[in-house]
């Protein structure tokens, strides 16, 4: 019982998700461009929300947008071409992505790089920023590798990455 009890309270190895500040544009839009739903958006003169939850007469100064990513969904968008990899079952590859930030940050890449550089490159020179966060459990992720491909990829997309130990 004890071990059935530790499998299902394994500490998750480590979590993405992208954060988008913009000085105006609207989260829905974000979210259709990306196709992804954020858990938390707010659009640019929006009311600010109290600690109470009333509105309050500030407003959000900027346009806000934070979705977590799950990167072991996007296998079956991504056209792999290396023969070896086509090898490996699908179950065991999410396994892999799953368990292995260096697969995570690439397929992130991979994504972003081919469906929406454009729209990232116009959130930057709208004066936006984009950060990919990475929650990273220590006692679970030692260490991980990220490719001089991806590093270029994430840089000419102009996505910040923002890595956080966290005690989970």
């Amino acid at each position: 019982m004890q071990a059935a009890k530790r499998a299902i309270h394994q500490a998750q190895a480590f979590q993405l998700s992208m954060r988008i500040r913009h000085p105006s544009m609207d989260p829905a839009f974000i979210s259709k461009e990306l196709r992804i739903e954020p858990e938390h958006s707010f659009l640019a003169g929006e009311p600010r929300r109290s600690q109470s939850g009333a509105a309050s007469a500030a407003v959000h100064t900027e346009s806000y947008w934070l979705a977590a990513l799950e990167p072991a969904a996007w296998l079956g968008d991504i056209p792999l071409a290396i023969p070896e990899i086509l090898a490996i079952s699908e179950q065991r590859m999410n396994a892999a992505v799953t368990k292995s930030l260096g697969w995570a940050l690439s397929l992130c890449a991979t994504r972003f790089g081919r469906a929406h550089a454009e729209f990232l490159r116009r959130i930057r020179s709208d004066g936006g920023q984009v950060s990919l966060l990475v929650a990273l459990t220590p006692e679970v992720v030692s260490s991980f590798n990220l490719s001089p491909e991806v590093s270029r990829i994430f840089g000419e997309l102009g996505i910040t990455l923002e890595f956080e130990m966290t005690n989970d």
